[in-house]
């Protein structure tokens, strides 16, 4: 069984300084930058399906194009890969004496249809563990280019590499393997945190950037597949927060250290610009798998991804550098590009006390896998030090998890500010209190009542009929735990997990925490027993569930979600002759209280607008209602107006202003109460479907053309489990004109568009789809200002 490695505290350092600016990346502009490169690649192939040989290497060109190709989003059906594969398969088992090619084969055959490769992937893995140099040296666990008794890192990150694919394939590599290529890397490590490239009795000689970045990644392997973790299971008994061995993060914290004092994504640290993009390479690799946004105070995708598209060819689409083959440092600025945007599932909160929060270190990266197991995508986590981070660092992150003994630490009004920003702006928390928990509990009630001052938004236990319990796997009556949440904006936001003991006994529950911890993710049943086992299925069960609906499996990637999130309010401040939408308070509490701001500034940015988009709650009895030419308002619960509120509601619209009201997660109850308000103001006059030749659905006035909108619903699929199902369909807006005008005083959408604009809709929130949603309401703003 293989299990990744979490490096342990002293990354809080890496986070601990405030990060240096990177340039914003347009995903438009990676992906052309990625799709002139795919290209380039394409038309170096040769005819039998192979790229050029480099230093008599037969396949290690040909796999590095294909796994390049593939993870660009190339299909494994396209010819250019078919025809990659079909030439790989021509050479199974026939370079052996060539590491090189072998692990990069060896890793084509397991990203690619690893079903259909199975035996050739398990030869290939017999092969490179022969290959592994035994004499007792300070070769000893490496590999070399040639089987003969010498060690290189270079070759030998690459037999790390293909282990690793290989095991995440099904194919089991022996735990001594592992050990001998956990020591090698544990002993070529120089005293200042660098590898080099060349083994010597004290370390390693020549040390650098490229091999200091595979000297990390090869020990986060090898010590991930060797180091006891934070649970343990003992015939029925799972144990959690057990010691871990810290050995290996240690000196991964110290070669990080090394590379921070250096960073550079110009030139490859103490190599100058030699194998530029191989360090790159690495670089990516790193920051993947020590789930780190930052390098010291680098965010290195961002920097990397801004240099690496810079350097591309603008004539062929491809990158030429010093010391590979065109080809190669193609590849390798591919892989950068594709694999470091991975879409991020979830951060882990860092606080103060790493015994709290981290008592479990591969916790959060065994249910990330497990989710990438059963959503079939490529993701990745991070960890996130809350007192460092901005809301902005917190807002990368869909989800954030919490977890620990301990929540005191969180109880600062900075902390407090940061959580309610990302809430707001639409982020989703997943806090646990650990087994034996005596103060996080208390600590996290009193946490949440700061972020949520306001009455109505108390922690309250979840029914069965929410989709915590079923959104991916169904969890049995037998397994069913206290979960606790609280409802905010159009969802459940907030998801807290307390700690409980086994019914009719004194005897704690094993924390969701401690389940991912001892899953075996590779082999998952393994030799656990059947209750054990149970147990585990369980817990991974709820925390993929709760990952289901916290982002209803539509995850960005990195380079989808913009640098700054949050706005300065101060700039705003400064606008003048801004478009303004007040929202009309109907006496319920504002289930989507971002939905304007988030309209405005889609406005701002598509339509060139300019807006303030500080929310102001009105009332329809205000006596300043006539100077605002549209009203918006939503809701979920039945309401009624006043008198009064009918009178001043009615006046204004008949005075020419536009109220535009949805439905949120298209509720019966506000849209029967809707229309029952609007005939009792308006009883001669009738509500009427807005045809599709209507200037709301046109373009004319400098909006969007109209014709069909995406639609959420949510479906059971056959195992009765609820989905998410995208459709296409006609805009549906009911309104209501005065006689001999032609205009709209009322547009009402029995469909949600508020939850959609506030970024958080749910999987029970039937309506529009985000962008659907912008574009209708933002229509329906500039049909409001053309008719004022």
């Amino acid at each position: 069984m293989f299990r990744c490695l979490f490096i342990l505290p002293v990354m809080v350092l890496l986070a601990a300084a405030l990060p240096s600016a990177a340039q914003d990346l347009s995903p438009q502009q990676v992906r052309q930058s990625m799709q002139r490169g795919i290209d380039y690649l394409k038309r170096r192939q040769a005819p039998q399906g192979n790229w050029e040989l480099y230093q008599g290497e037969r396949c290690g060109q040909t796999a590095l194009a294909v796994i390049a190709l593939y993870s660009c989003g190339v299909k494994a059906g396209d010819p250019s890969i078919q025809d990659g594969m079909k030439y790989l398969r021509m050479f199974a088992g026939k370079d052996a004496g060539r590491i090189y090619s072998l692990s990069l084969q060896t890793m084509a055959f397991s990203l690619i249809d690893p079903k259909k490769n199975l035996p050739l992937i398990k030869d290939n893995v017999r092969l490179i563990e022969s290959a592994q140099n035994s004499r007792k040296s300070e070769h000893q666990g490496g590999w070399h280019y040639t089987a003969d008794n010498s060690s290189d890192l270079s070759c030998s990150q690459f037999a790390i590499l293909a282990l690793y694919e290989a095991e995440r394939a099904g194919v089991a590599v022996p735990p001594s393997t592992w050990r001998s290529a956990l020591r090698f890397w544990q002993e070529t490590q120089n005293r200042d945190g660098s590898w080099g490239y060349t083994p010597t009795a004290q370390g390693s000689n020549s040390p650098r950037g490229s091999m200091t970045c595979a000297g990390i990644a090869s020990l986060v392997i090898s010590a991930g597949a060797m180091q006891k973790g934070g649970a343990d299971v003992k015939g029925k008994q799972i144990l959690c927060h057990q010691k871990t061995d810290n050995k290996s993060s240690i000196q991964i914290q110290s070669g990080l250290d090394w590379l921070a004092e250096r960073f550079s994504v110009s030139a490859n640290p103490a190599a100058g610009g030699a194998y530029l993009y191989y360090y790159l390479y690495g670089l990516e690799r790193i920051g993947r798998m020590t789930n780190q946004r930052f390098i010291g105070r680098h965010d290195w995708y961002r920097e990397g991804a801004s240099k690496i598209m810079q350097l591309q060819d603008p004539i062929d689409g491809g990158w030429h550098g010093l010391g590979c083959p065109d080809e190669s440092d193609t590849a390798f600025a591919l892989l950068f590009l594709s694999k470091g945007r991975r879409p991020v599932l979830m951060s882990k909160l860092e606080v103060s006390n790493e015994d709290s929060w981290n008592m479990h270190p591969n916790d959060v990266n065994n249910l990330t896998l497990f989710a990438e197991n059963n959503w079939k995508t490529e993701m990745t986590w991070q960890s996130v030090n809350m007192e460092h981070a901005a809301a902005d660092h917190l807002l990368q992150s869909p989800v954030l998890y919490l977890s620990g003994n301990n929540a005191d630490d969180l109880l600062t009004e900075d902390n407090v500010d940061k959580l309610r920003t990302y809430l707001d702006q639409g982020g989703f928390l997943f806090a646990e209190a650990q087994p034996d928990d005596k103060t996080f509990d208390r600590g996290f009630r009193e946490l949440m009542s700061r972020v949520f001052p306001e009455p109505g938004y108390e922690l309250q236990l979840l029914d069965r009929s929410h989709p915590v319990w079923n959104a991916e796997i169904t969890i049995e009556p037998d397994q069913i735990r206290r979960i606790e949440g609280i409802a905010f904006g159009c969802r459940t936001s907030v998801v807290y997990v307390p700690a409980e003991k086994v019914s009719g006994t004194n005897k704690n529950k094993p924390s969701l925490s401690c389940l991912w911890e001892a899953a075996q993710i590779f082999d998952r049943g393994g030799n656990y027993p059947d209750e054990v086992r149970k147990q585990i299925e369980a817990g991974l069960g709820i925390g993929l569930n709760v990952l289901a609906y916290a982002t209803n499996r539509q995850l960005k990637h990195k380079d989808e979600i913009a640098e700054h999130v949050v706005k300065d309010k101060n700039d705003e401040a400064q606008r003048r002759g801004r478009v303004f939408i007040p929202y009309l308070h109907n006496g319920s509490a504002n289930p989507a209280p971002h939905a304007v701001s988030n309209l405005l500034s889609y406005m701002e940015s598509e339509l060139q607008i300019t807006a303030d988009k500080e929310l102001m709650n009105i009332s329809a009895a205000d006596e300043n209602l006539t100077d605002y030419p549209l009203l918006f308002m939503h809701g979920k619960e039945a309401f009624h107006f006043s008198e009064k509120q009918r009178k001043g509601l009615k006046k204004h619209l008949e005075n020419g202003g536009l109220l535009f009201a949805d439905a949120v997660c298209s509720s019966k109850a506000f849209a029967d109460s809707f229309a029952d308000e609007m005939k009792t103001l308006f009883p001669d006059l009738t509500f009427d479907k807005i045809p599709l030749n209507d200037p709301v659905f046109s373009a004319d006035d400098g909006g969007f053309k109209i014709d069909f909108l995406d639609m959420r619903t949510t479906e059971q699929t056959p195992e009765r489990k609820p989905a998410v199902k995208i459709r296409q369909t006609q805009p549906v807006l009911y309104g209501i004109k005065f006689p001999n005008t032609d205009r709209w005083a009322v547009i009402f959408s029995p469909y949600d568009v508020s939850c959609a604009l506030e970024k958080a809709g749910s999987m029970e929130c039937r309506g529009y789809t985000q962008e659907s949603a912008l574009k209708l309401a933002a229509n329906i703003v500039v049909y409001a200002l053309e008719h004022w």
